[in-house]
């Protein structure tokens, strides 16, 4: 997918340093920063994050910002940050994708799309329809 633009959405090099790879990433485990640099990039509510990430804010402000989160939970994130690298790419900057965010879908039988950004199928889901919508199928 937009590796670049994942990378970016979760702190690039500023984070990272020079490892670009996602698994591995993830596998080491994101720092706390990129969390809280995604939230700031992503205007998403951060109850809605944490609800995907299934981590509690009190957990999350445990950890110091360079400290490395869990597999799972760099995992869900790098999968968030995925569905808004798409949105950003289809949508041609990330405040059209926000806007489509909190429209109700034809597609989700008039549900606003942010409402299914809490299970990984959910978020599978969002990014079906954004393909769709990429290739000028009405959604």
């Amino acid at each position: 997918m937009q590796n670049k633009e994942v990378f970016h959405l979760l702190g690039g090099k500023d984070v990272f340093g020079k490892v670009t790879d996602l698994s591995t990433l993830a596998e080491d485990g994101l720092p706390k920063r990129a969390l809280v640099h995604f939230i700031k990039k992503s205007k998403l509510d951060e109850k809605r994050v944490f609800r995907y990430l299934d981590v509690t804010k009190r957990t999350l402000d445990n950890y110091r910002p360079e400290e490395r989160m869990r597999l799972y939970i760099s995992d869900r994130l790098i999968h968030l940050a995925e569905l808004f690298a798409k949105g950003n790419e289809v949508f041609n900057g990330m405040e059209g994708f926000t806007e489509w965010l909190h429209l109700p879908s034809i597609d989700l039988s008039g549900e606003t799309p942010v409402n299914h950004i809490h299970t990984r199928k959910g978020i599978d889901d969002l990014l079906t329809i954004l393909g769709r919508i990429e290739h000028g199928i009405l959604a």
